[in-house]
C-alpha cells in the first residue's frame, strides 16, 4: 500500500497499520539476529568437530607409539598420562559439542517463533483483541531477548570465561 492509498484511509486505521509495519521491522530484526545466532552456533559445532577429530588423531597416534615403544616403563607413563589428558580433553570437547548443539536447536525453535510471529501478523481489520496478542508475542520475545542478553554477560563475567580467553583466541586464530 502506497502513501497515496493511506490517505483516503481513515486516522485510527493509518495508524494502526504504521503501529503494524513497526511490528513487523520488530520481527524482522529479530529473525535476523536469531539467524545470525544460529550460524554462530553452526560455526562452533564446526570448530568443536575438527577439535574432536583432531584429539581422535592426537590418541591414535599416541596408542601407535606405545604400540611401538620398547621401553614401556620409563616412557608408557609419561604417554599415559599424555593420553589420559588427551581423552580428557576430547570428552570435555564432546561435552562442549553437546551443549553446543542444545543451544543450536533452541536457536533454530526461537528462530522459527518468531518466523511463525512474523508470518501470523494481525491484519489492519483485525479486532483489537488479535492486536493485544501480537503486541503481548513482541513483549515476551523482547523480555526473552534480556534474559539471554543478562545471561550472557553473566557468562563472561565468570572467572572461566575471562581465564579461558586467550584459548578462545588462539582458537580463533588457527582456524583463520
Amino acid at each position: 500500500m502506497t502513501d497515496e492509498d493511506l490517505s483516503d484511509l481513515t486516522g485510527p486505521v493509518r495508524a494502526e497499520l504504521t503501529r503494524l509495519r513497526a511490528e513487523r521491522v520488530v520481527f524482522v530484526a529479530e529473525r535476523e539476529k536469531l539467524l545470525a545466532q544460529l550460524r554462530e552456533a553452526d560455526d562452533n559445532a564446526r570448530e568443536l568437530l575438527a577439535d574432536r577429530d583432531r584429539l581422535a588423531a592426537r590418541v591414535a597416534e599416541f596408542d601407535e607409539r606405545l604400540a611401538g615403544q620398547d621401553d614401556q616403563e620409563s616412557r608408557g607413563a609419561a604417554l599415559d598420562a599424555e593420553l589420559a589428558s588427551a581423552r580428557d580433553e576430547r570428552e570435555a570437547l564432546r561435552a562442549e559439542l553437546t551443549r553446543t548443539r542444545a543451544e543450536r536447536d533452541g536457536l533454530r525453535l526461537r528462530l522459527l517463533d518468531a518466523e511463525l510471529a512474523l508470518a501470523g501478523a494481525t491484519p489492519p481489520e483485525a479486532p483489537p483483541a488479535a492486536n493485544a496478542d501480537a503486541r503481548d508475542l513482541v513483549a515476551a520475545a523482547e523480555a526473552r531477548a534480556a534474559h539471554l542478553a543478562r545471561e550472557l554477560d553473566a557468562t563472561r563475567a565468570t572467572v572461566s570465561w575471562r581465564v579461558t580467553a586467550p584459548l578462545r583466541a588462539v582458537r580463533r586464530g588457527r582456524s583463520r
